[in-house]
C-alpha cells in the first residue's frame, strides 16, 4: 500500500517537473513535506552520482541517511523546519556519501505545489561544493594565522587550528599531527590533539631518519610521502606495533620548508582505513604545508619582535609600550581604580656612583617587590622610563590607599645593591579611573603630573592629580591655542637632517623635521607640539604645512640646477588615512613639477593596525604614483610583521632609544634582529640618533650602512641645506 502512495505521489511530481520543462544541472530530490518523516518521492541521477547511493537506498526513505559525525545538528533542524515552510532558503551542511567520505552539500529548498494545491512537496537541489570550501579553508588559515599571531596566540594553537581543518575533510577518525625536527634531528610534537596521546608520546623525541615512517621519509626527501598501507610498507617497518595499536591504515606526510627552502617540520594525515589521495586531496594537502611554513615564519619573527615591544630588557618588567595597550583594554572594563607613576630619590644616587646597570638592578628589585603586593594580584606594573614605575590596577576607590600604604611597606626593608643598602624614598603619582575618566592619554598625564609634585616634597610622599593646580595642563592649553594661530602666521619652520651612507659619509637622502618657535612661548619641543596637533585636529594642516615647504626647496633647487635627494616627510595615522591625502600629495607634486620619487612618506608602526586593508590600498595608490615609503622608529610600538610583509614598505628607521644603548648586550642584539629583518624583507636599514664614531663602527659591522644624527649632521634650516 504505502509503495503503491509512492510510486503515485512520484508520478504525479514526474509528471509535474516535465511539464515545467526545467533541466536541473545538478543533484535534486523531492520529498513529501505533508508526511511526518518526510519520505523522498524522487532523486534524478546527479543525486546518485553525487552520493553514492541508488534508488532502492533512497527512495521512501528519510534524508538523515546522510547525516554523520561531521553533520552539524543546528543547520539540518533549519533545513527540517524549512521544508515545513512555504519559504525557499539555501544551506550549507556536511553530507556523507555511502563509502563514508564526508562531503559539503549546498541544499537549495523550493517548495512546490501541484494538482492545484492538494499536494505540497518540497524539491531540495544539491551541489557538492568540497572544491569551494577548501579554497575558503586555505584563506581562512592564512587570515586565522595572521589574526592570531598579532594577538599574541601560541604557534601550537595556531597549528592545531590547521590540523582541525584539515580533518574537517576526511573520513571520521582521520586525525593529523604536526611535527618540528630540532637541531638533533629529532622529532617534537607541536600539534595534533586528536591523536591519541600515547601515539605522540611515542614520536615526540624520536630521530628523524629517511626510514622512520612517512614523516620522517617527508622531511629528508623534501616531498610528499604517501604509504597507502601501513602495514606492508617499509618506511613502518619499525613502528608498526604503534600503528595496529591505534588502528592506523594509511599515512600521507608533506614537509614544510624555512625561507631557505629546508624543510623543518612535517604534517601527518592519519587514517583508520586504508586511503588513497585522489588529485584534489594531493593538492589540497601540497598549498596546506606553505601555509604551515609562513605561520611558523611569521610566528617566531613575531615572538621576537613582541619582545622587543614589550618587555624591558633590562630588568624583564614589562615596557612601556605594553603598558599603554594594556591600559586601554583594562578601561574597556568601565571599571573604578587607579593610574599610578612611582620613582625612588635613591635611582640617581645608584646611577651616579655605580652606571645604569645598577640603576637597573635598583628598578628591577623595587618592581618584584610590588609584585608581592596580596591588596591588589591583578596589578600591571611596567618601567615607564629609566627612573619611573607604571602601575595600573582596577579596584574600588576606597581601597586604593590601603593599596599604596601596602606599596609602601614593600619597601620598608633596605635594597642592597652592589655595596650599598638603601632605604627608599617612594614618590607616587597617582590618577583615578572613573566612569567620567577613561582617556589613556589623560590619564597618564595626570599621573605624571602628579608624581612630579610628589617629588617637590621630602620624604616618602604620594600625591593625588588635582585639576586646578596642574600647571603642565594649563601650558597645554596655550600650546594648543598658540598652535592655530601659528599655523595660520607659518611660524612652524621645516629643518632637514640628511641621512648618511656611513661607508663615505656621502649623503643619501633628508628628513624633514618640524621645528616651533612661538613668540609668546619661545621654542616649543615637537614632542609637545606634534602630539597636541594631533589632539586637537590640526595635524593635517601641520603635515601639508611641511610637504610645502619641502616642495617649495625642491623646486627652488631644481629651478637653480642644484642636486636633488630625497625628502622624507612624517605622516601621521589621522592624515594618511584621510580621503583626500594621496589626491592632495599628487596635485602638490603636480603643482611645484616634482619628481615623486623624491618625497618619501615616513610613516608610524601603528598605521598598519588602523586598518590593514585600507591601508593597502593607500600604499597601492602611492607606489602606483612613485612615492616611496619608510617605517620610523621601528621597534618602539606595538611592531607587526604581517604588516610589514604585505605592505610596499622599503626603509625601516631603528629608533634611537636602541642606538644610545647598543654598548648593552640586549640591546645590541635587538638592533642585530632589526636589521637582519630588514635584509630578510629586502629593506633598507636606517638608524637613527648615530652621535659617535663607536656607534657608527658597530652600526657597518653588524651590516647597517645608512645612518642619521648628531655625528654627521643636526637638522639645520632650509637655507643651510642649500649649502651642502
Amino acid at each position: 500500500m504505502q509503495n503503491s502512495k509512492i510510486e503515485k505521489e512520484k508520478y504525479i511530481i514526474v509528471d509535474w517537473l516535465s511539464r515545467l520543462g526545467v533541466e536541473f544541472q545538478t543533484g535534486f530530490v523531492v520529498i513529501n513535506s505533508q508526511l511526518d518523516e518526510q519520505p523522498i518521492l524522487y532523486a534524478n541521477q546527479a543525486f546518485y552520482d553525487m552520493t553514492g547511493y541508488s534508488e532502492t537506498d533512497v527512495l521512501g526513505k528519510n534524508g538523515s541517511f546522510l547525516h554523520g559525525e561531521k553533520t552539524d545538528k543546528v543547520i539540518s533542524e533549519k533545513i527540517r523546519k524549512c521544508t515545513l515552510s512555504d519559504k525557499a532558503d539555501t544551506f550549507e551542511i556536511v553530507n556523507y556519501q555511502k563509502n563514508k567520505n564526508p562531503f559539503w552539500n549546498e541544499i537549495t529548498i523550493q517548495p512546490i505545489s501541484v494538482d492545484g494545491g492538494k499536494h505540497r512537496y518540497t524539491l531540495m537541489l544539491m551541489k557538492n561544493i568540497n572544491d569551494r570550501k577548501r579554497e575558503e579553508a586555505l584563506i581562512q588559515l592564512q587570515q586565522e594565522a595572521y589574526t592570531g599571531i598579532e594577538k599574541g596566540y601560541m604557534l601550537g594553537s595556531l597549528l592545531e587550528n590547521v590540523c582541525r581543518i584539515i580533518e574537517s575533510f576526511f573520513k571520521d577518525g582521520t586525525t593529523c599531527t604536526i611535527l618540528f625536527i630540532d637541531e638533533n634531528n629529532k622529532f617534537r610534537d607541536v600539534a595534533g590533539n586528536s591523536m591519541p596521546k600515547g601515539f605522540r608520546e611515542f614520536i615526540d623525541g624520536r630521530e628523524a631518519t629517511p626510514e622512520s615512517g612517512s614523516c620522517g621519509a617527508a622531511y629528508h626527501r623534501g616531498e610528499s610521502v604517501i604509504v597507502e598501507n601501513m602495514l606492508e610498507d617499509k618506511l613502518w617497518e619499525e613502528y608498526r606495533d604503534i600503528a595496529v595499536e591505534y588502528g592506523f591504515k594509511s599515512s600521507w606526510s608533506v614537509p614544510f620548508l624555512d625561507k631557505d627552502g629546508n624543510a623543518i617540520g612535517t604534517l601527518g594525515i592519519y587514517f583508520p582505513s586504508t586511503t588513497k589521495p585522489d588529485e584534489k586531496d594531493y593538492t589540497f594537502m601540497e598549498r596546506i604545508a606553505p601555509t604551515i611554513s609562513l605561520t611558523v615564519k611569521y610566528s617566531r619573527q613575531q615572538e621576537e619582535m613582541l619582545k622587543l615591544a614589550y618587555t624591558d630588557r633590562t630588568t624583564g618588567l614589562r615596557n612601556r609600550n605594553y603598558f599603554m595597550i594594556e591600559l586601554a583594554s583594562l578601561l574597556e572594563e568601565n571599571k573604578e581604580g587607579l593610574v599610578a607613576f612611582l620613582s625612588v630619590d635613591e635611582y640617581v644616587k645608584v646611577v651616579d656612583q655605580y652606571g645604569h646597570r645598577a640603576g637597573d638592578q635598583l628598578i628591577q628589585e623595587i618592581g618584584k617587590r610590588f609584585g608581592l603586593a596580596t591588596s591588589s594580584k591583578e596589578a600591571l606594573i611596567a618601567r615607564f622610563s629609566d627612573s619611573t614605575l607604571a602601575l595600573v590596577s582596577l579596584m574600588p576607590l576606597d581601597q586604593i590607599p590601603e593599596y599604596l600604604e601596602e606599596l609602601a611597606k614593600l619597601l620598608a626593608e633596605p635594597i642592597t645593591v652592589r655595596d650599598m643598602e638603601l632605604f627608599l624614598s617612594l614618590k607616587t603619582g597617582v590618577s583615578i579611573i572613573t566612569a567620567m575618566q577613561q582617556d589613556v592619554e589623560e590619564l597618564i598625564r595626570y599621573a605624571d603630573s602628579a608624581l612630579s609634585k610628589a617629588k617637590l616634597r621630602a620624604g616618602e610622599s604620594i600625591c593625588y592629580y588635582e585639576n586646578e593646580h596642574d600647571e603642565y595642563m594649563m601650558r597645554n592649553l596655550r600650546i594648543a591655542n598658540e598652535l592655530t594661530a601659528a599655523l595660520r602666521r607659518e611660524e612652524i619652520k621645516v629643518h632637514l637632517q640628511p641621512k648618511v651612507d656611513m661607508r663615505t659619509g656621502k649623503i643619501l637622502s633628508f628628513e624633514a623635521l618640524a621645528r616651533w618657535n612661538s613668540p609668546e612661548l619661545g621654542n616649543i619641543a615637537p614632542d609637545v607640539f606634534i602630539p597636541a596637533a594631533e589632539k586637537n585636529g590640526k595635524i593635517r594642516v601641520l603635515e601639508q604645512n611641511v610637504l610645502k615647504q619641502v616642495m617649495e626647496w625642491l623646486k627652488n633647487r631644481q629651478e637653480h640646477n642644484l642636486n636633488l635627494q630625497q625628502v622624507a616627510v612624517n605622516v601621521s595615522a589621522d592624515h594618511f588615512f584621510h580621503h583626500s591625502f594621496v589626491p592632495n600629495l599628487v596635485d602638490m607634486t603636480a603643482e611645484y613639477n616634482i619628481d615623486r620619487r623624491l618625497i618619501q612618506l615616513e610613516i608610524t608602526e601603528r598605521i598598519g593596525f588602523v586598518d590593514i586593508e585600507a591601508a593597502r590600498k593607500i600604499f597601492k595608490q602611492l607606489t602606483k604614483y612613485g612615492f616611496t615609503s619608510s617605517v620610523d622608529d621601528f621597534g618602539t610600538g606595538y611592531s607587526s610583521l604581517s604588516y610589514l610583509q604585505k605592505l610596499p614598505v622599503s626603509e625601516i628607521k631603528i629608533d634611537r632609544s636602541f642606538i644610545s644603548k647598543m654598548h648593552e648586550t640586549d640591546t645590541l642584539a635587538i638592533v642585530r634582529t632589526i636589521i637582519q629583518l630588514a635584509e630578510n624583507l629586502d629593506m633598507t636599514a636606517v638608524a637613527e640618533g648615530v652621535e659617535t664614531e663607536e656607534q657608527k663602527q658597530l652600526l657597518l659591522d653588524l651590516g647597517c650602512h645608512v645612518g642619521q644624527g648628531y655625528y654627521f649632521y643636526r637638522p639645520m634650516p632650509l637655507e643651510d641645506a642649500n649649502l651642502l
